[in-house]
């Protein structure tokens, strides 16, 4: 490791100098800060230790003269005193660290070792990044392909939530997802092999049951993958859990994700079948029945379950005595609708790391975990969620449906930006509620014309659903088993 060493007295650190080359490292010492300019100019070093009081240059003066040559070099102040003023100063330019005279050898080895730890782990950060940047740019452009795309960048995001390339690249693969899947859904809609939320029971709950084992099933409104990462991340060591990516349906909200779920049918099928029932989620027990009988389970026992409070989480014991048990936690989308409004929460949520955080420690505290007490636990949503950050603002007559990320209407008109307009809603699974359907790709919600400029404003960096992009639309099972 090279490093420089500038103090006006450097003749007086000769011995500290003997003894650091002793341990390997190679120290080159200046006495004045424009020799020392002059001399980072040719040569690289692996660390600065610089001398905060000189009569030529302050040390960080010299440090910000260093950051314009060589920005990634680590500098190291010595300062006689730890004054606050000055570290608060010298940590604005980005100084890696500071040490208090009289410096000891050992204490430079110290920084030295940590700046070494910090590379190490710099590098393997690195690594990893472009690890999963190569993953998601080497799969193929189909619904497996984008399953599995969109597991390892919700992997990327619990890893590095704030990473730049991360943020780049959602956006870049959220804008082709959109585009396949507009593409693509007609017929992959009728693929039996495709895992939609309309085959969960199909796909994740009658084989159990076939098998005699018992199955508990929670539905948590409103949570994405990362979400259940991270419950899972919290999970005791003894319970081996597997999750595993499946689609919700478009529009990601809730009265069609979740009554397709129950339904075992696209949400057209559904409202044909039960006109109007689409328009709520009133009737989980009776799309389950029919599912259910259909699948020969007509006779099987089973309980279905709204839990709106935490409270009311944490209190339940999950022993309802039934082959199978249906829990809809709506606790979630609750405080996610919350926030939108002028409630103590809009301060509590203000970003995605904030409501994660609530979430997982709403698991936490309800200690639904340690209740298990079925064979085979399942847990799944209906949807996920983005947060808004582009205003695209429409025309629409007073028939158009409410929501920011989806609407419904007979006269929509894009006026700026560029929405999803679907016309042939049957053939992606969607009820003829009107005759277009807008929706919302990557982070856009809709604002309307009469007053853009306050509604772009009162809904950026909101969190929303019922658009398309990965994290709406491909939404986690777990599948938990007790020890």
């Amino acid at each position: 490791m090279r490093v420089l060493w500038l103090d006006d007295e450097i003749y007086l650190l000769k011995p500290h100098i003997m003894f650091l080359e002793q341990e390997g490292i190679s120290v080159t010492g200046i006495d004045h800060p424009l020799k020392a300019l002059e001399i980072v100019k040719t040569e690289t070093f692996d660390v600065i230790l610089v001398d905060y009081r000189m009569p030529q240059l302050s040390g960080i003066d010299f440090a910000r003269e260093i950051k314009k040559i060589h920005p990634n070099t680590p500098i190291v102040l010595v300062t006689m005193v730890q004054d606050r003023e000055i570290m608060d100063e010298a940590f604005s330019i980005d100084v890696f660290d500071y040490l208090v005279k009289p410096v000891q050898p050992s204490q430079i080895i110290a920084v030295l070792r940590k700046l070494e730890k910090d590379k190490l782990k710099d590098r393997t950060v690195v690594r990893r990044v472009f690890e999963y940047y190569n993953r998601i740019n080497s799969l193929p452009r189909n619904w497996k392909g984008w399953l599995e795309r969109g597991r390892l960048l919700f992997q990327w995001m619990v890893e590095s939530r704030e990473d730049e390339l991360l943020k780049e690249e959602l956006d870049s693969m959220n804008h082709d997802f959109a585009s396949w899947l507009i593409d693509e859904m007609p017929a992959i809609l009728k693929n039996p092999e495709v895992p939609w939320i309309f085959r969960f029971f199909e796909r994740f709950v009658y084989p159990e049951l076939k098998d005699g084992r018992s199955v508990t099933v929670f539905v948590f409104d409103n949570f994405r993958f990362d979400q259940a990462l991270e419950f899972a991340r919290g999970m005791p060591a003894q319970y081996a859990v597997e999750i595993e990516p499946i689609f919700s349906v478009i529009p990601t909200a809730t009265q069609f994700a979740r009554n397709s779920l129950f339904s075992g049918q696209t949400p057209y099928d559904t409202d044909r079948r039960n006109p109007g029932w689409i328009r709520d989620n009133l009737h989980e027990i009776e799309l389950l029945k029919q599912n259910l009988t259909e699948h020969g389970f007509k006779d099987l026992k089973f309980t279905v379950k709204k839990i709106n409070t935490l409270e009311a989480l944490k209190q339940e014991n999950f022993r309802q005595g039934t082959p199978l048990q249906v829990y809809v936690v709506n606790f979630f989308d609750m405080v996610f609708h919350l926030r939108e409004e002028e409630s103590p929460l809009k301060g509590l949520i203000e970003s995605t790391e904030d409501y994660v955080s609530l979430c997982r420690f709403v698991l936490e505290t309800s200690k639904i975990v340690e209740k298990f007490t079925q064979d085979v636990i399942l847990i799944t949503t209906d949807h996920g969620w983005v947060k808004g950050e582009r205003a695209v603002i429409i025309q629409g007559g007073l028939e158009a449906t409410e929501g920011l990320r989806f609407k419904f209407g007979d006269s929509l008109r894009a006026v700026e930006g560029k929405p999803i307009e679907l016309l042939d809603l049957k053939s992606y699974g969607i009820p003829q509620i009107a005759r277009q359907l807008f929706l919302a790709r990557n982070y856009d919600y809709f604002v309307y014309k009469s007053d853009p400029q306050k509604y772009k404003k009162k809904y950026k960096g909101g969190l929303f659903h019922g658009g398309v992009s990965i994290e709406e639309m491909i939404i986690p099972v777990i599948r938990v088993k007790r020890p």
